[in-house]
């Protein structure tokens, strides 16, 4: 009897597994869904026109088996499944997907004196410094920046001068890999001067012939070698024949005048480098109050004559430079001559840079002034009545060569404000394509993930509405708005026209009660990039038309031009875009 009862029990375990799946009758589940809304129907198959089996509501949480499209199976019991929308509930695995990757392990301080920060980016107030050789345990890391913590000071540094220990197998090699990624950021751009010009994989004419370039692409120019230039082409390295291509000067150069100029270290062990790079391989280190003969200056990079014939680069913070001759007050990058836009009615001009000084004017939002000049924090301006007015910078916004002034802990605006950021397209969806083949899916995630790790230092609640590359449908994305109560409602994306010469960022709403939030994102981005601010104006998208939140969408640019695909595609212009968006924010939510 035993044997028969367990042949039985084998023959229906069989049964049961040609009728339920055995993912499905013991649970491979790949999370959780939340219901969001009050009901929500769960049906037979995978769309509208299926069968209601059962009801569900507003809190109850069930396994997910699998999806497909908008649609997610759950188990509901042993055997018992079915299909809910996915704009109807949550994932619980949303707000750990969308948290700043944890980290652990320890790392050296590789810089002298590096600041450290309250937040992952130069916006942020600087909290301390760690000397060179500083040990620090990690906590959190994003493509530019890490959370660092010592035994009296936490907060983010640049990872250009924090050194990682060694990683080995495929981690060292996932490791050289990034390493190499980020020494290949642009050095100089080019164009390129004729049509089906071949792209080899050595400087040689004999070499294999990776693909061609037509006339008038934008190229990222690494090195020039016996009159072969190296370059970017699809994510790998080639070359090309440099005749044919039209080299960028560098924008950086300074234009100070170095002759005769010496500079003292004040730095201990100073990291000398072989290029006018934080990525270029270290020749050696220059010591505390040594002297130095000053040959030019990149940048944030100076060049200096060590002994002999022998010369290196270091980074010109760390310097106290003697006896430079400026550039000539025309050249200089200054106040003078930039135009400043009011945003406030009612903003107070004063007769001393000091905000205890004597109200000499009040003026109201939109009128501009020229600025003839900066103290501190605040633009002179000069008054029909010949007088001197002063006005503090972090109140207007500024078009010219100035850096935008924020006034410092402008995160306390943002502390405790529940941002929804939404990464345009994804996984199926790809968007744009630029010419040199950036996927837009992929810029707005990395936008995205940079922007919320400088939200989330200032305290706000942020929520991502995709994480990765994941097809995420309009109806979804709209309702992670509703759900969370945003505050704010940010959709990134980058443009495309047929015309490759149009360029700049252009701020859309479709209520009213969302314009003001575009009007201040706008300003903040006009003020703050190089590139042309084509401002905010009405657009009939989903995300924003059907949201019952304040919400706008941005597109960053155009990965329809050549050159403009080159430059948002850098870390600096990731980094700049951000942090207008995040100070756009503080002054909206003031």
């Amino acid at each position: 009897m035993k044997k028969k009862s367990g042949l039985f029990g084998l023959i229906l375990m069989l049964i049961m597994a040609a009728i339920f799946p055995i993912d499905h009758a013991f649970g491979k589940d790949e999370g959780e869904i939340i219901v969001t809304s009050k009901v929500v129907n769960v049906r037979e198959g995978a769309g509208l026109s299926f069968p209601i089996v059962k009801k569900l509501a507003k809190g109850e949480s069930y396994p997910i088996l699998k999806e497909d499209g908008d649609w997610i199976e759950i188990r509901m019991g042993i055997g018992k499944t079915g299909w809910v929308a996915n704009w109807l509930v949550e994932r619980t695995s949303d707000s750990d997907i969308n948290l700043v990757k944890k980290e652990s392990g320890q790392g050296m301080i590789s810089g002298s004196s590096v600041r450290v920060r309250t937040g992952p980016g130069t916006t942020f107030q600087t909290v301390g410094s760690l000397n060179k050789g500083t040990a620090v345990d990690i906590i959190e890391k994003n493509e530019n920046w890490i959370k660092v913590k010592t035994s009296d000071l936490e907060g983010w540094v640049s990872s250009d001068y924090l050194k990682l220990p060694a990683a080995s197998g495929n981690a060292a090699k996932k490791g050289s890999s990034k390493e190499k990624e980020a020494t290949n950021q642009s050095v100089k751009t080019g164009v390129t001067l004729v049509d089906r010009l071949n792209v080899r994989s050595e400087p040689s004419r004999s070499s294999a012939t990776l693909g061609k370039l037509n006339k008038n692409t934008a190229v990222t120019v690494y090195r020039i070698e016996n009159e072969w230039a190296e370059i970017d082409f699809q994510g790998v390295r080639g070359w090309v024949a440099e005749p044919y291509i039209q080299i960028s000067q560098d924008k950086s150069d300074s234009k100070i005048n170095t002759a005769g100029a010496t500079a003292r270290v004040t730095a201990t062990g100073l990291n000398v480098r072989k290029d006018a790079s934080l990525n270029s391989k270290v020749i050696g280190s220059v010591n505390k109050d040594e002297t130095y003969a000053v040959l030019q200056t990149k940048g944030k990079m100076t060049q200096i004559q060590l002994s002999g014939s022998k010369k290196g680069w270091v980074v010109s913070w760390y310097l106290e430079k003697e006896n430079v001759e400026q550039t000539p007050k025309e050249e200089r990058i200054e106040a003078k001559g930039n135009k400043i836009t009011i945003i406030h009615d009612g903003t107070i001009f004063r007769s001393e840079p000091d905000g205890n000084s004597e109200i000499v004017k009040q003026v109201n939002e939109g009128e501009t002034f020229s600025a003839t000049g900066m103290e501190g924090d605040w633009y002179s301006i000069k008054l029909n009545n010949g007088k001197t007015a002063y006005v503090a910078g972090w109140i207007v916004t500024v078009e010219g060569n100035s850096e935008q002034i924020q006034r410092p802990g402008v995160e306390k605006y943002l502390k405790d404000k529940t941002i929804v950021i939404d990464p345009g397209h994804g996984g199926r969806d790809s968007g744009t394509v630029g010419v040199g083949g950036t996927l837009e899916k992929n810029l707005t995630i990395r936008t995205a993930e940079l922007l919320r790790d400088k939200l989330q230092a200032a305290g706000a609640k942020v929520i991502l509405t995709r994480s990765g590359n994941t097809y995420v449908p309009l109806p979804s994305r709209v309702g992670t708005s509703h759900i969370h109560n945003a505050d704010a409602f940010i959709s990134l994306h980058y443009d495309s026209t047929k015309d490759q010469i149009t360029s700049g960022i252009t701020t859309y709403y479709y209520h009213g009660y969302q314009r003001s939030l575009a009007t201040t994102l706008a300003n903040s981005l006009g003020s703050t990039m190089q590139v042309p601010n084509r401002g905010s104006r009405y657009g009939d998208f989903h995300v924003i038309r059907e949201n019952k939140r304040v919400a706008t969408l941005i597109e960053l640019g155009y990965l329809s031009n050549p050159v403009e695909e080159l430059t948002l595609s850098s870390n600096e212009y990731q980094e700049k875009i951000t942090s207008a968006i995040y100070n756009g924010l503080a002054r909206y939510f003031k």
